[in-house]
Order: structure tokens, then C-alpha cells, then sequence
């Protein structure tokens, strides 16, 4: 049985503050547990209620956890909720060491730097979408939302498991480091030219820049972009939504040339 203390260090874990000095974050639900167990993500501890055990996705969680020798117990489902940051929790969560990624040496040669994203459910949909294009360096200026907030962590459903690189980096890195080897630093906005039209035939790679929601591309990054792009589209419309551009960006790019990492 989980403890009065136990429950409220792990409600802590909602907090930045508290995931910055534990180096510790909550997994809440089961596709997303399922995730980061299919990623071979270290977790430390999993509790689940009697109802999530015993249905078809529970059973096949606890073969997983089990081959894995995580240490898991049941938790009645109150406990859980009082644990859970989500309205509709699934009647399970897991304690996980934020993960250690690698410094990089040398920029990679494809990568995203999220400036100023604040919302976490797109900050989150941005991270699922770098991951499922194949993204494993992702930079972030320190005026985003943390990636570990738990609305991010459940919007990006376990891509923090597979990058290689993700860090907050300064906007003078992307100059200093990206641009003197001749990569690409391109940006998006309505004025741009068509992401159609760009090549990536004579160039050493690129990190792609994704501004914030409500100001876009702040002005000291925005100095250090040497291509802008821009999404066809209806005349007179609004932008885009963040994570949605994001998407059909990361799409285009990743089909113009096959650059590894």
C-alpha cells in the first residue's frame, strides 16, 4: 500500500520544481506506459488498479513489466486519482528517471528547435510528431514549457524516450554551431518561399526553427535564419496551428533527402 508520504512525494512530481531535484517523472496511462516499455525506457515502479490488471491491455502491460522485473502492485483506483494529473486517468502509473541524453559533439545533421512553445499540448505533439519522422536531436530555448510537464509528456506519448539529443540550447549555439559547418537554419512564416521549392542536394544538413504560438520567431533567432520557408496554402486564411506546421514541415523535409544523424 502506497503511503500517506509516498502519495504526496509522487503528486510532487507535478511540479518542475520537485522533477528537477528528484531527476524523476510521472507516466500516466497505459498506451503511453506501453510506449516507453516498447522503447525500453527505464522505469522504476508501477502501480495499477485491480480493474486495469485485468483487462486485455493490463494483461499484456504486466507480461511486458514483468520480463522486464520492474516492480509493480495494485493501488486502489482513488489512490491512483489522487496521484493522477489527468481528468480521464486509466488506472495506472509509472515513476521514471528523466532520461540522460548525449551532448552532441558535432551538430547533427537533421534537427528541430522549438523557441518559446508554451502550450503544452503542442509542445508535446511536436515531440511526437520529430519521433515518428525519425528526429533524434531536439533544442528548445529556455523559454518553453518544460518537456517534462505532464500534459507534454502524455501529448507526446513516449517520444522522450527516443531522442538522442534534447536540450535547451542558446539561440547564439544555432549560429556559432549549425551555421559555420554550412547547415541550413530554416524558419517558417507566411512570407516565405514554398518548402516545395527548397533543395537539400548541396547543403550539410539543417535544424529546423518552430516559433512560439502567439509571437512566432522571436527576433534574435529570427536574425539567425538563413532560409525562410512557408506552407502553401488558401489565400487569406490564418497561420497554422505550431504542431500542425510542424508536422507538414518535418514530412517535406524528411522526403527531400535522406540525411542521418
Amino acid at each position: 500500500m502506497l503511503s500517506a508520504v509516498r502519495i504526496k512525494q509522487l503528486k510532487s512530481l507535478h511540479q518542475k520544481k520537485f522533477r528537477r531535484i528528484e531527476n524523476k517523472f510521472l507516466l500516466e496511462g497505459s498506451r503511453l506506459i506501453e510506449q516507453a516499455l516498447s522503447a525500453n525506457a527505464e522505469i522504476e515502479e508501477i502501480w495499477m488498479t485491480k480493474k486495469n490488471l485485468d483487462s486485455q491491455i493490463g494483461k499484456k502491460l504486466i507480461k511486458q513489466i514483468e520480463e522486464k522485473n520492474i516492480p509493480w502492485s495494485i493501488a486502489p483506483h482513488k489512490i491512483i486519482r489522487q496521484i493522477s494529473d489527468s481528468l480521464n486517468d486509466q488506472g495506472i502509473i509509472a515513476l521514471a528517471p528523466i532520461p540522460i541524453y548525449k551532448k552532441y559533439k558535432n551538430p547533427p545533421k537533421q534537427s528541430i528547435y522549438l523557441d518559446g512553445i508554451s502550450d503544452p499540448g503542442n509542445m508535446g505533439t511536436l515531440l511526437r510528431t520529430a519521433a515518428w519522422f525519425g528526429i533524434k536531436s531536439v533544442f528548445r530555448s529556455t523559454e518553453c514549457v518544460d518537456p517534462f510537464n505532464s500534459k507534454v509528456v502524455r501529448s507526446a506519448m513516449g517520444a522522450h524516450f527516443y531522442f538522442s539529443h534534447f536540450e535547451a540550447i542558446s539561440d547564439k549555439q544555432i549560429l556559432n554551431d549549425f551555421t559555420k559547418v554550412g547547415m541550413k537554419v530554416l524558419g517558417s512564416d507566411m512570407e516565405g518561399s514554398s518548402i516545395h521549392s527548397l533543395s537539400l542536394s548541396d547543403i550539410n544538413g539543417w535544424i529546423l526553427v518552430l516559433g512560439s504560438e502567439a509571437h512566432g520567431i522571436s527576433e534574435s533567432v529570427r536574425s539567425l535564419i538563413t532560409t525562410m520557408v512557408t506552407i502553401p496554402g488558401t489565400k487569406g486564411m490564418e497561420s497554422l496551428n505550431v504542431s500542425v506546421a510542424g508536422g507538414i514541415l518535418l514530412h517535406a523535409l524528411t522526403s527531400l533527402a535522406v540525411v542521418t544523424n
